[in-house]
């Protein structure tokens, strides 16, 4: 009789493409693992590649990111960013392997999404806040210590637009992860 209950609750649980819910939970699990890590690993390199970025003009003179208060914000994020992609791969790594949510169900659906969309929406801002600075130093509308191009400060734009671009590439995988969770708390709320 065993096998009988095995049998009708193994065919219950394979869906129309084959795979048990499980396996979709696994792979589920699995590609938010894999875009917590792009995140933490973009985010991180951004806040690397601003906090480095400093140069020297002339001889007096040299131009940092913390010169521009738009560069200070997109540091500031994208470490607040790094530091949660850090907690949340070890969340998304404890539930790969265990199987199961290291918070309660409600609480961590709840947390994941609301967090990702919260910090997806504060990233996006700082990032276009830190284009918008830096276009204008391109463009020369507004100058370096009121005197000085793009061009006088070596690869500052360049490493600048640099971070940033790496910053909304830490957005779009803080999104996609977004997308995730979200259907995990429409999977939670609708079953």
């Amino acid at each position: 009789m065993e096998t009988g209950d095995s049998a009708v609750k193994s065919s219950q649980d394979v869906h129309y493409y084959g795979k048990s819910t499980a396996q979709k939970h696994r792979r589920s699990n699995g590609i938010i693992l894999i875009f917590r890590a792009l995140t933490f690993s973009f985010s991180l390199t951004s806040v690397i590649v601003m906090g480095t970025n400093r140069h020297r003009i002339d001889a007096q003179s040299r131009v940092a990111w913390y010169d521009f208060d738009p560069f200070r914000y997109v540091l500031a994020v994208n470490a607040i960013i790094c530091i949660y992609s850090f907690v949340e791969i070890w969340l998304a790594v404890y539930t790969y392997l265990k199987d199961t949510l290291f918070l309660p169900e409600t609480f961590q659906v709840w947390f994941d999404y609301g967090h990702d969309q919260g910090f997806a929406y504060l990233l996006f801002s700082a990032n276009s806040a830190g284009i918008a600075m830096a276009q204008l130093l391109q463009s020369g509308n507004s100058l370096i210590h009121g005197a000085y191009r793009c061009s006088d400060a070596g690869v500052f734009c360049t490493q600048a637009r640099a971070s940033i671009g790496l910053g909304f590439g830490a957005f779009l995988f803080l999104a996609l992860s977004s997308l995730l969770t979200g259907l995990r708390v429409a999977r939670w709320y609708f079953s």
